[in-house]
Parts: C-alpha cells; structure tokens; sequence
C-alpha cells in the first residue's frame, strides 16, 4: 500500500530520531515538508511519472501545454491518434508550448497525446511512489534533515560532536546518493519517422 505524505513525514521522523525527544521536536513539520517536496522532485527527475497527456490542437504544429503540471519533459507525441500501431512524433518544447515536427499540422480541434515525465504525486491520499521510490524519498528527506540540522546547529555543538553528526550526515546523503544513481531508468535511443 502506498504511504501517505505524513507516513513519509514521520518515517524520516523515526529515523532522525526526532519523536523520541521529550522537550519537543527539532525538525518542525514544514521543514520536513520541504524536504520531502525537493527530495520528490529529484527522486522524480531520475525515475518520472510516465503519463500520457491529451491536448487539443488549435489548427497549429504548436502545443499549449502549461496545464500539464509537474511536466518535466515531452518524450514524444502520437498524432494521429488511435491508429494501430501507433504514430508517434518527434516534439521540441520550448517553456510552455509543444511543437510537433510533422509536414501537416493538425486540424483545430484534433487530439494529439503527449507521453510526458511527470513529478511523482504525493498527498494526504495517494502517491504514485513504488515502494522503492518511498524507501529513496525516505533516505532524500533524512539526508537533507541531517545536513540542514548540522548547519543550524555548528556554533551550538563541540568541534567533537560536530565530527560526529557531520559523519553520520555524510553517510546518509552517500546512501541517499547511491539509492538515487540506483533508481535511474535506463534510457534507449528511439528514432521516429517524420513526415
């Protein structure tokens, strides 16, 4: 079962040790909430949403596609659309348009889908997250808790105690690190016919 954004929370919690402290906490809930975000982004970068997303053609090569959210990349469009095998296109994004590389544009008011690399989804109800992409977000949010804690608190601790946390932050960002390179998808070099 997927886990939640507050089951991530208080996962990196337990690990940093947070909930065990009796005076209060050291990491407040927005803090870790920005970690997540970051660390969901970057885990996203490496191992995206895929999705396929249908626009509306306007008549033109060109694709209005700033209703996508968390788009990181348009690998490729397929257009005309419902054919057997499928058409795809190649497509050049430039900020918030999408221009298909045909000879024929398409009609107004035609479908083109677009097979897009999302940020992964994360909420209260639902997460797009495999539970290997959970255990990376999981590491990411420790990591980057450790590290900021370290910053916050270098004047307030002993240079011995500072070697101390600096090493274990060291080690959980090389696991993040190394869980991240591990989540990568390979990619495959694909030529599409032009019109």
């Amino acid at each position: 079962m997927a886990k939640t954004f507050s089951a991530i929370r208080h996962i990196a919690r337990q690990l940093l040790r947070d909930e065990f402290e009796t005076a209060g906490t050291d990491f407040a809930n927005d803090e870790l909430d920005i970690h997540i975000n970051e660390v969901l982004v970057e885990v996203s970068q490496k191992n995206p949403r895929i999705v396929k997303e249908t626009v509306e053609s306007d008549g033109t090569r060109e694709l209005d596609i700033s209703a996508i959210e968390g788009l990181l990349e348009v690998e490729k469009a397929e257009y005309p659309t419902g054919n057997d095998p499928p058409d795809y296109r190649d497509v050049s994004v430039y900020g918030d348009t999408a221009r298909l590389n045909i000879a024929t544009a398409p009609t107004s008011g035609d479908d083109v889908y677009l097979y897009c690399h999302k940020v992964h989804s994360l909420t209260e109800s639902s997460s797009t997250l495999s539970p290997d992409l959970e255990k990376v977000l999981v590491e990411g949010v420790v990591a980057k808790a450790a590290l900021a804690y370290l910053n916050k608190m270098r004047s307030q601790i002993t240079p011995q105690t500072y070697r101390l946390y600096h090493n274990w932050a060291k080690d959980q960002f090389l696991i993040y690190q190394n869980s991240l390179q591990g989540i990568a998808r390979s990619r495959a070099w694909k030529f599409y016919p032009r019109d």
